[in-house]
C-alpha cells in the first residue's frame, strides 16, 4: 500500500458546515422570508417588448410604480429592446437605455429622470450604478458583456459568476473562452503570460489588476523566457481584455493590448438595497492527488548519496529525485475527496460616505491527472520525437494518459482589503491593499526532457509572495463640465524564490577547472528574485461643446530589480542563471478628441508622447564582468573534385603506376587482372593505394564578413551568397564562423522615446447596425528583462531600439434584435484586423537580443450572441490568416552553418511565428480557435443549465518543417536547431459543463465539470512538455448573510 500525505481537511469541514448550516437558517428561519419580500421588490419580473424609448419608458415606469421623467428631446427617434426577464429596478433600466447614448439618474425625492450621459447641468445628482445580487447569473456584468458590441475596438469580457465558475485548475484556465486570447507555459508556472491574437511578452500585453501592475519575467533557460503575473482567481469580480493597442481612459496599454482585472468590490457582496453583507464560497474539485516532495541532500557529501549521478556539473538523472506518478482512478471523479479544496470569506459594509470590503482566500491543490483519451499525436517514440525535433510528440511515452502530471501542484492563501470614503458629492477616496502567497510546482523545461525518466523527476516547490497597494481619487462635480479627474497612485512588490535558475536541486559547486569544490551538494535551482513597480495615472476629460470632449492623461513607472543570490556563489553552479539586477522607468503623457460630428459619425482621435530610461545594476556592481560578443565572421569554402578517367591515368603515369611497370610484378604482388584494369576502373586497388580515392578536397579562405552600423548581417555581403564564389571551380562547401571576443561590459544608461497617433471613426448605418475603423501606434520600450544581462539571454554591444507597432481593424456590428424580436441579445460582430510590428525585440542565433525587421500579423473574428431569457447562446472565432517574422539578419545568420546549402535553397526571410532559435517561435497560437457556449434557464431562472466547447487547430509550420529537414546530422552538414525548440500541439476539442441552482436567495449550488471527455492534449504557446489536467469536477456552495 503506497504511503500518502495526508492533508488537512479541518478548514473544508468547518466550511462546509458553515454553508449548510447558513442554508438551512435561511430556509427555515422566519427573517428567510421577509428576506424573500424585500428579494420581489429588488428584482421582479419584466416583460415589456421593443418598441420607441418613449413608449418602453413609460411602459415601464407603470410596471414599475416609479416617477419617471422623460425629455422627448432626449429619446425623440430612438428605439429600445425593451426588457424581459427578472431584473431589478435598475438593472431594468440600464437594460432599457443600453446602446441609446442616455442615463437614468435618481433625485433625492426618488424620482428619476433620463439625462444625456455627457450633459452638464447643476443638478447634484448621483449617476445610476448597477448593482447585482449575485443570483441571475449576468445580470451584475450586464454592461461590461454589451461592451464587446457597443465599444469601438475588440474587447472581450468575463464576469464574477463566470470567472469563478471556469477558474480551472491553474490560472490560465481564465483565458480558455476567449477567442484569440491565451496564456504562454500555462501549466508550468503558476501564473499568467497573456497572449492576444499571438502577441505575447513583458510590455506587449500588460495585465493591470485595480489599477497596478506586477509582471515578472522568468528566465526559462534555453526556451526563452515568460512573463509572469500571478493572480489568485478567487479575488477577482471582472475581466476586460483589450485587443490590440488602444486609447482607453486609463488603460496602459501594450502593443498587443491589455488586461484589466477589477478585483471584489462592496457591491459584489452587499445585496441590492442592503448595506451590509457576508458571503462565503465554499469549493472542492476531483483529478488531483497529494504531491510528493523529495527531501534534499543540501550539504552532504555526493558520494554518501545513494542514486546521485557520478557527472558532475549535470546530474540529469538524480534519482534522488524521482517519483512513481499515481494512476487515476474512478475515486479521482469525486471533488471531495480533498485533494483539491479552496473556499473564500468576504464582507463588506457600506456607511452613508464609506465603503469597506475584506476578503480571505485559499486554494490548495496536489498534482493533477492528464487525461485519457486522443493520445495518439503524443505517443511517437522518443527517437521519432528527436527526429522530429519536437519532443512533445513524444509527451505520452514520458507521462502516460490519465497519470498524475508531477510539479503541477499549487497552494495559493490570499487577502483583499479595501476602503472607500466619499469625501463629498463629487469626490471619493479609495485604499486597497491586496497580498497572496504563492507555492506551486514548476520544473525547468531542459530538465524535464533531459532525464532518462522524466515522467518521474518531482523537484521542489517555488514560492511568490505579491503585494500591492493602491489610492484611488476621482473629483466630478456635476456643475463643471471642466473636470472629471481620476487618478491612481500604486506600488507592488513582489517576492519570488522559484526553482528557475537553470541548475538542479542536489548540485555539486565547481571551479574554474570544473573540479569540485569540496564535493558538498548545493540548492543549485533555486533562484531569489525581488520587483517593485511604483506607478500614477492620472486623466482629466473636459467637456468642450455638446459635440466635442478632450481627455488627457499619463502614466508613470518605476520599477526596480534586485536580488539576494550572490554572484560568487553562482559562479561556481554550472548553468546558474547571472542575478539579474536593474532599475527602468517609463512615463507617457496623452490627449484623446472625441468628436460627433453628426448623429450618425463619430471621430476620435488624438497623440501619445512617451520616454523611457534603463540601467543594469548587476553590471554596475560587477565591472569585472565580461562577455562574450560576435565581432564578426570568418568565411571559408571547400572544393572537392572528383579526378576523370584522364586525370587518373595522369596523375599515375607522374608517378610511374604503369601496366608496363606493374607487368613484372604479376604473380607476386598483383593479378593480371589488376594490371589490365589499372587505367580502366575507377575501384582497382592498385591505383586507390597509390593516388586514393582520385578525390581532391581542399579548404579555403573567402575573407570576413561584417555586420552593418546597426549590428546587422545580410547575405548580400556574404561571398558564399552574393555570387562572389561563382566562378570558383568545384565549390563543394562554404560556413561562417562567429569569432568572439571576450568584452567587459558598461553600465550604461539606456533611453529612448517617441509619438504615436490613434483614430477611431465609427458611423452608425442604421438605429441597429453601425461600421467601425480604428487605427493605433504604440510603442514598447525594451523591458527590465531586455535590459539586464543574463545566461542565454545576453545584451548586445549595439543599442536596442523600442519595437514600433501600426495597427488597424475595421469592425461591423449588427443588433439582430430588430429580426429577433423575442430575444433580450442578440449581436453579431465581424472583426477584420492587421498588427505590423516594426523593429520586435528578438533572441538571435547567438543567444544575444536582437531587433528583427517586423513581425506581420492579420485576421478575422467573429463575436455572436444571443439570449432569449430562456436559452442562450455566444460564439467566438479567431482565424489568423498571417503570423509571420521577417528579418534579413536571422536569415543571413541561420545560413552561416552551411552557407552552401543556403545559397542553393535559401533560408526565407520570413518565417512563420519566428525563427528557430528565438522566443517568438514558442508563442505561435492556433491559426484557428473557436469557443461556443449555451444553455437555458429554468424554474424561474433557478436553475441554470451550460455547456461550453473550446477548439483549437492543430499546430502547423511549413517553414519550420523544412528547416528542420534540412539540419545537420553527424556526418552530413546542414542547419542547427537546438535552442527553444517549439513544442506543437493536436487539434482538440475541449467540453465544459455547469449546472447551477439557486436554492434561494442566499445559498447557490453550482456543479461543474471541465474537459468532460477525458481529452489528453498540450495547450497552445507551452515552452514545456506539460500535459493538460483530465476530467475534473467541482462542487462548490455560495452563502450569503
Amino acid at each position: 500500500m503506497k504511503a500518502v500525505q495526508s492533508r488537512p481537511l479541518t478548514s473544508l469541514t468547518l466550511a462546509i458546515q458553515l454553508a449548510i448550516s447558513t442554508a438551512l437558517f435561511a430556509v427555515f428561519s422566519p427573517l428567510s422570508w421577509a428576506a424573500d419580500t424585500t428579494s420581489q421588490i429588488a428584482a421582479r419580473h419584466y416583460s415589456i417588448s421593443q418598441g420607441s424609448l418613449d413608449q418602453v419608458l413609460s411602459d415601464f415606469a407603470i410596471k414599475a410604480d416609479i416617477d419617471l421623467a422623460i425629455n422627448a428631446s432626449l429619446t425623440a427617434g430612438k428605439q429600445s429592446r425593451g426588457v424581459q426577464g427578472d431584473y431589478s429596478l435598475n438593472g431594468a433600466l440600464n437594460h432599457i437605455l443600453t446602446g441609446s447614448g442616455l442615463t437614468a439618474q435618481q433625485l433625492e425625492n426618488g424620482r428619476y429622470v433620463i439625462k444625456a450621459i455627457q450633459t452638464f447641468d447643476t443638478i447634484n445628482i448621483p449617476t445610476l450604478t448597477i448593482e447585482d445580487s449575485g443570483l441571475s447569473g449576468y445580470q451584475r456584468d450586464e454592461q461590461g458583456y454589451d461592451d464587446v458590441y457597443d465599444k469601438n475596438t475588440s474587447t472581450v469580457y468575463m464576469g464574477k459568476i463566470e470567472i469563478e465558475r471556469y477558474k480551472g485548475t491553474t490560472p490560465s484556465d481564465l483565458l480558455q473562452g476567449m477567442a484569440g486570447i491565451f496564456s504562454g507555459e500555462a501549466r508550468n508556472s503558476g501564473a499568467l503570460d497573456v497572449n492576444i491574437r499571438g502577441i505575447q511578452g513583458p510590455g506587449r500585453v500588460p495585465v493591470i489588476i485595480d489599477g497596478t501592475e506586477q509582471a515578472l519575467t522568468v528566465w526559462r533557460g534555453y526556451n526563452g523566457a515568460t512573463n509572469r503575473n500571478y493572480i489568485d482567481p478567487n479575488l477577482i469580480g471582472s475581466i476586460q481584455i483589450h485587443k490590440g493597442a488602444t486609447n482607453e481612459r486609463d488603460v496602459n496599454s501594450g502593443i498587443g493590448g491589455a488586461m484589466v482585472v477589477t478585483t471584489l468590490q462592496p457591491a459584489d457582496i452587499i445585496e441590492e438595497g442592503e448595506d451590509f453583507g457576508i458571503e462565503l464560497k465554499v469549493e472542492g474539485s476531483s483529478n488531483a492527488v497529494d504531491e510528493r516532495v523529495p527531501d534534499l541532500h543540501t550539504g552532504e557529501l555526493a558520494v554518501d548519496v545513494v542514486g546521485y549521478p557520478s557527472n558532475l556539473g549535470t546530474p540529469f538523472n538524480d534519482l534522488t529525485l524521482r517519483v512513481t506518478p499515481e494512476s487515476k482512478s474512478g475515486k479521482d471523479l469525486n471533488p471531495l475527496n480533498g485533494n483539491d479544496y479552496s473556499y473564500r470569506l468576504a464582507a463588506a459594509k457600506k456607511w452613508d460616505k464609506f465603503d469597506f470590503l475584506a476578503a480571505y482566500a485559499y486554494r490548495e491543490r496536489g498534482n493533477y491527472f492528464s487525461g485519457n483519451n486522443n493520445s495518439d499525436y503524443y505517443s511517437s517514440s522518443v527517437a521519432d520525437a528527436k527526429e522530429y525535433r519536437d519532443r512533445i510528440r513524444a509527451l505520452a511515452s514520458l507521462w502516460q494518459p490519465g497519470d498524475e502530471v508531477l510539479n503541477t501542484s499549487s497552494k495559493m492563501e490570499s487577502w483583499l482589503l479595501k476602503s472607500s470614503w466619499r469625501i463629498t458629492e463629487d469626490q471619493k477616496l479609495s485604499l486597497n491593499y491586496r497580498r497572496s502567497d504563492s507555492t506551486y510546482g514548476e520544473i525547468m523545461p531542459s530538465r524535464i526532457v533531459s532525464s532518462d525518466a522524466a515522467g518521474e523527476v518531482q523537484w521542489p516547490l517555488s514560492e511568490v509572495t505579491s503585494k500591492a497597494y493602491n489610492i484611488d481619487y476621482s473629483y466630478k462635480p456635476v456643475e463643471n463640465q471642466w473636470l472629471d479627474v481620476q487618478s491612481t497612485l500604486w506600488y507592488t512588490d513582489t517576492e519570488s524564490d522559484t526553482y528557475t535558475s537553470g541548475g538542479f536541486p542536489n548540485q555539486q559547486r565547481l571551479d574554474t577547472n570544473q573540479n569540485p569544490l569540496d564535493g558538498t551538494l548545493v540548492d543549485g535551482a533555486a533562484v531569489n528574485s525581488t520587483s517593485t513597480r511604483a506607478g500614477l495615472t492620472l486623466s482629466n476629460k473636459m467637456n468642450l461643446s455638446r459635440k466635442l470632449d478632450l481627455t488627457i492623461g499619463g502614466h508613470f513607472q518605476r520599477e526596480k530589480l534586485s536580488s539576494d543570490d550572490d554572484f560568487e556563489f553562482t559562479k561556481t553552479i554550472p548553468y546558474h542563471s547571472y542575478p539579474r539586477a536593474g532599475r527602468r522607468q517609463e512615463w507617457d503623457g496623452n490627449f484623446d478628441l472625441a468628436w460627433q460630428t453628426t448623429n450618425r459619425l463619430k471621430i476620435n482621435g488624438g497623440m501619445k508622447y512617451s520616454s523611457y530610461w534603463a540601467k543594469d545594476d548587476f553590471l554596475a556592481d560587477h565591472p569585472e564582468f565580461k562577455q562574450f560578443n560576435v565581432t564578426h565572421y570568418e568565411v571559408e569554402y571547400d572544393t572537392s573534385h572528383t579526378w576523370t578517367d584522364a586525370e587518373r591515368v595522369t596523375e599515375l603515369n607522374a608517378l610511374g603506376v604503369t601496366p608496363a611497370a606493374l607487368q613484372g610484378l604479376v604473380g607476386l604482388f598483383y593479378t593480371q587482372e589488376q594490371v589490365d584494369t589499372l587505367y580502366t576502373d575507377p575501384n582497382n586497388s592498385i591505383a586507390l593505394s597509390f593516388i586514393g580515392t582520385g578525390v581532391e578536397t581542399k579548404q579555403n579562405a573567402a575573407g570576413n564578413w561584417y555586420s552593418d552600423a546597426d549590428g546587422n548581417y545580410d547575405r548580400a555581403t556574404n561571398p558564399c551568397t552574393n555570387g562572389g564564389l561563382d566562378n570558383v571551380a568545384y565549390l563543394s562547401a562554404c560556413r561562417a564562423l562567429a569569432v568572439k571576443s571576450s568584452e567587459a561590459q558598461k553600465a550604461q544608461k539606456q533611453k529612448d522615446h517617441g509619438w504615436v497617433p490613434h483614430l477611431t471613426a465609427a458611423y452608425e448605418i442604421s438605429q441597429h447596425s453601425r461600421v467601425y475603423f480604428k487605427y493605433a501606434e504604440a510603442i514598447r520600450y525594451p523591458s527590465m528583462f531586455e535590459s539586464t544581462i543574463g545566461f542565454s539571454a545576453n545584451t548586445r554591444s549595439f543599442s536596442l531600439k523600442p519595437e514600433h507597432a501600426y495597427n488597424w481593424e475595421l469592425g461591423y456590428v449588427h443588433d439582430l434584435t430588430q429580426w429577433l424580436p423575442n430575444a433580450e441579445y442578440a449581436d453579431i460582430k465581424l472583426t477584420y484586423y492587421q498588427n505590423l510590428t516594426k523593429d520586435v525585440i528578438e533572441r538571435d542565433e547567438n543567444l544575444t537580443f536582437n531587433n528583427v525587421d517586423e513581425q506581420r500579423i492579420k485576421g478575422i473574428e467573429l463575436d455572436f450572441r444571443y439570449d432569449s431569457g430562456r436559452y442562450f447562446t455566444q460564439l467566438g472565432v479567431n482565424y489568423t490568416l498571417q503570423n509571420q517574422i521577417c528579418d534579413e539578419d536571422s536569415a543571413a545568420q541561420l545560413s552561416a552553418i552551411d552557407l552552401f546549402r543556403a545559397n542553393n535553397d535559401p533560408i526565407p526571410t520570413c518565417f512563420d511565428y519566428g525563427f528557430p532559435g528565438g522566443y517568438q517561435l514558442a508563442q505561435a497560437t492556433p491559426k484557428l480557435s473557436a469557443n461556443w457556449s449555451l444553455g437555458g434557464r429554468f424554474l424561474k431562472r433557478r436553475l441554470e443549465l451550460g455547456s461550453r466547447f473550446t477548439y483549437y487547430k492543430e499546430y502547423e509550420n511549413d517553414d519550420l518543417d523544412w528547416y528542420i529537414d534540412n539540419v545537420g546530422t553527424p556526418g552530413n552538414p546542414g542547419f542547427r536547431y537546438s535552442f527553444n525548440t517549439a513544442y506543437s500541439w493536436d487539434e482538440v476539442i475541449i467540453v465544459d459543463a455547469y449546472a447551477r441552482y439557486n436554492v434561494n436567495d442566499d445559498l447557490i449550488v453550482e456543479l461543474s465539470g471541465s474537459n468532460l471527455s477525458d481529452q489528453y492534449y498540450v495547450d497552445p504557446a507551452t515552452r514545456s512538455a506539460l500535459a493538460a489536467p483530465g476530467r475534473t469536477l467541482k462542487l462548490s456552495l455560495t452563502a450569503r448573510f
